[in-house]
């Protein structure tokens, strides 16, 4: 599952790489930043897994080791989620104008960060047995916030991107694809939360709750890398953002042979991912901002 996801996420890297070469070095820094720190707990799970399986095949204690599991998911899990989390506000930030929202979701998720201070704890620990009342409380906070902020988060970014439909087609469309981006995004970390919560505490004693919690820093980054993407566009594809053509009642004698009007005004919308859309007339080749 993990290399699953790990791939799908180099795969992203790629296409950002191809696809957006003139994004400000601040971006690039951080989605590249994300895929390294992304990469050491793949490496980590991957030693975890031989050892466990192959070396330790045949032996039942090799299964409650914990090796390096208290890296793979207390640090680098609550180091990816706080990062993207912390992407997310400030892309609210940009949709909204309003620092309330995005600062109240920052301070949210560096709340939780200390989570990682529990890894220490969780390396005494052996994965089958049951933990302390103290550690199985702040496994449980980090667990239950970070699924309540990225439900905050989809639903801050719904009620925003829906204020600033303006109506045209194109716009509608460009703010229903993100709508639906932030929503699944939103929905897909939160749901992993949620099933790492529920293993953890709904079948104790068990260590089911290693296999999403190995994968919950390629999720997050999944999810942040998914959101930079979706500004790519496949020219003649079918997901083509619907152009009005409105052309205006031009005398006959203005007509050109074939008797279509020589002057059209096209309208169309333009947005980087970033920045709120734009509305463009373009008069005879040439475009206005409106």
């Amino acid at each position: 599952m993990h290399w699953a996801l790990f791939a799908i996420l180099t795969v992203q890297l790629y296409l950002y790489y191809q696809a957006f070469p003139n994004d400000r070095v601040f971006t690039k820094v951080l989605v590249y930043t994300v895929y390294c720190i992304t990469l050491i707990p793949t490496i980590l799970a991957t030693i975890d897994t031989f050892n466990t399986f192959g070396y330790g095949f045949g032996d039942p204690s090799a299964l409650a080791t914990t090796r390096f599991a208290w890296l793979v998911t207390p640090v680098f899990g609550g180091i990816v989620a706080c990062t993207v989390q912390s992407f997310y506000a400030f892309r609210l930030y940009r949709y909204s104008g309003s620092w309330i929202a995005p600062s109240i979701i920052a301070c949210a998720a560096l709340a939780l960060y200390p989570y990682t201070d529990t890894a220490p704890r969780l390396n005494l620990a052996k994965l089958g047995s049951n933990l302390p009342t103290g550690l199985a409380a702040t496994i449980m906070l980090f667990l239950v916030g970070t699924a309540l902020i990225d439900i905050t988060i989809a639903g801050c970014m719904t009620y925003y991107l829906i204020k600033s439909d303006t109506g045209f087609r194109g716009t509608h469309a460009l703010v229903t694809k993100l709508i639906r981006l932030s929503i699944e995004t939103g929905a897909f970390t939160a749901l992993g939360a949620i099933v790492i919560l529920a293993l953890f505490f709904g079948i104790p004693g068990k260590t089911y709750y290693v296999v999403p919690g190995n994968s919950i820093s390629t999720a997050y980054a999944n999810t942040m890398f998914a959101v930079l993407n979706s500004r790519i566009q496949i020219l003649n594809g079918r997901m083509d953002r619907p152009t009005s053509d409105i052309f205006i009642s031009i005398p006959s004698h203005l007509r050109d042979p074939v008797g279509e009007p020589v002057v059209s005004i096209t309208r169309e919308d333009f947005s980087d991912g970033s920045n709120p859309p734009m509305e463009l007339k373009k008069i005879n080749g040439s475009a206005t901002a409106v």
